[in-house]
C-alpha cells in the first residue's frame, strides 16, 4: 500500500501543468475520519464520465455514491467504519430491495432513483459533504468557526465568489437544500475530463487507505472497491482436466470427485472457490477446487464446513500437484501460497500439505467469518 507521500505522486505528472488544482486536491482527503469525501468525489468523477452537463443534482450524486458503495459493502463486506452512515444506508437499500449483493450498477442506480424512501435516506449527506469537501479552497477564512450553519453558509457564498478568481474551487451551488445542484467550474471540468484517470487512481488509493485501516487483514483490499470483473477460470479448467486425465489413465479415475457431495465428476464441471471469491478475490489454484453445477450453486458465497471438508481438498490438491509436477508453471501458486520452492512443496506427503493448508486457510476463514460471511456451511442431503 502507498503511502500519504506515494499518493500524492499519481498527480506528479499534472502538477507542472495544474499546479494550483493539484496542490488543493492533495489536501481534500487529508484527516479522513469518515468515508463521505471519498464516495462523494468518486461520485461526481462518475457522473462527469457519464454525462456532459456542467450542473449535477445533489440527490443524482448521493445516488452515485450508494451505487459506488454497493459492491464494497454488500458484495466484499467490508466495513466503512463502525459509525459510517453511508454504510447504513446502503445495507437498508439492500434489505428494501431485495437486490443480489453481486447486482449491476445500473440496476442498483435503477432501484435507488425509484424509491422515494432510499432517495430521502441519501439526503443525510447533504448535512455535511458538498460544502466540507470544498474546505481545502478556503481554509484560512474558515480557520477558527466552529459553527456549523455558519461554515455552512460561508464555504456556499465563498465558493460562487471564486468563480471568478484564478483559485476557483471545483463547483459551485445552485439552488438551497438536499434537493439543489452544484455548477462544475469550467476550468475544473476540463481538467477533470483530461486527467479522469489519474484523478480516479488517487481518489482510490485514498479509499483503499481508509478502508485497510478499517479492515485490517482483510485480503485484496484494492480490488474490492468496484463491480467484479468477469473471471478467467479456462487455465483452472485445463488445469483439472489435466488431472483428471491422468487419474484416468493411471486406473484412478475414482478420485476425480467433487469434494463435498463425494460423486464422481463428469467431463463437464464447475470451479469452486473453496475460501469465497468475494473474500479472497483471486483465482489461485490452491483455493479452487472442480464441483458438481448443483454444488457451485448450493455453496454460493458460504464457508465451508473446514473439519469437514478442508481434509478433502488436502487430498484432492495432493493427489494434483504429483500430476502437475511435470508441468511446474502450475506448481507457482502453491509454492507462493505455502511459502516453499518447488523442490520443497513435492518433499510434502499428503499430511505435511494438509497442515499447510491449515496454516492459511484457517485464519483467513476466522476473517471472513467476522466479517459476516457464513460459515460451517455442508451440502444438504
Amino acid at each position: 500500500m502507498m503511502s500519504r507521500t506515494g499518493s500524492d505522486s499519481i498527480l506528479t505528472g499534472v502538477v507542472q501543468r495544474y499546479p494550483e488544482k493539484t496542490f488543493y486536491l492533495s489536501q481534500v482527503f487529508n484527516d479522513t475520519t469518515n468515508s463521505y469525501k471519498l464516495f462523494w468525489f468518486l461520485a461526481i468523477l462518475s457522473l462527469i464520465r457519464r454525462t456532459a452537463t456542467r450542473s449535477l443534482s445533489l440527490p443524482g450524486i448521493f445516488t452515485e455514491m450508494a451505487v459506488i458503495a454497493w459492491h464494497p459493502v454488500c458484495l466484499y463486506r467490508l466495513s466503512l467504519g463502525r459509525q459510517d452512515k453511508l454504510q447504513e444506508v446502503v445495507l437498508q437499500i439492500k434489505q428494501e430491495s431485495g437486490l443480489l449483493p453481486n447486482a449491476v450498477p445500473e440496476t442498483v442506480r435503477e432501484f435507488v432513483e425509484g424509491s422515494p424512501n432510499a432517495r430521502k435516506m441519501l439526503e443525510f449527506f447533504n448535512r455535511y459533504v458538498p460544502t466540507r469537501f470544498l474546505t481545502p479552497w478556503f481554509a484560512q477564512q474558515l480557520s477558527g468557526e466552529r459553527d456549523y450553519t455558519k461554515r455552512t453558509h460561508a464555504i456556499r457564498t465563498m465558493a460562487r465568489n471564486s468563480q471568478t478568481t484564478p483559485f476557483a474551487c471545483p463547483y459551485y451551488f445552485e439552488g438551497m437544500g438536499a434537493r439543489g445542484s452544484l455548477h462544475l467550474n469550467d476550468s475544473w471540468r476540463a481538467f477533470l475530463v483530461e486527467n479522469l484517470g489519474i484523478a480516479q487512481a488517487f481518489a482510490e488509493h485514498h479509499l483503499s487507505v481508509y478502508l485497510q485501516a478499517r479492515n485490517p487483514n482483510v485480503p485484496g483490499i484494492v480490488n474490492k472497491l468496484e463491480a467484479p470483473k468477469v473471471r478467467q477460470l479456462a487455465g483452472a479448467r485445463n488445469f483439472w482436466r489435466i488431472v483428471r486425465d491422468e487419474f484416468e489413465q493411471k486406473g484412478r479415475g475414482a478420485e476425480f470427485k467433487d469434494i463435498y457431495s463425494g460423486r464422481l465428476l463428469a467431463e463437464s464441471f464447475s470451479i469452486d472457490h473453496f475460501l469465497p471469491w468475494s473474500f479472497v478475490v483471486h483465482d489461485l489454484l490452491w483455493n479452487l477446487t472442480p464441483v458438481e453445477t448443483a454444488t457451485n450453486s448450493s455453496k454460493a458465497d458460504s464457508l465451508p464446513d473446514l473439519d469437514l471438508y478442508l481434509p478433502r481438498l488436502g487430498k484432492l490438491h495432493f493427489a494434483a500437484i504429483e500430476v502437475a509436477q511435470r508441468q511446474p508453471t502450475f506448481l507457482e501458486d502453491y509454492t507462493d501460497c505455502f511459502k516453499e520452492d518447488v523442490a520443497g512443496l513435492l518433499t510434502l506427503d499428503e499430511s505435511g500439505l494438509l497442515a499447510k493448508y491449515r496454516e492459511v486457510i484457517l485464519p483467513q476463514a476466522q476473517i471472513a467469518m467476522n466479517q459476516g460471511f457464513q460459515p460451517s456451511w455442508r451440502l444438504p442431503d
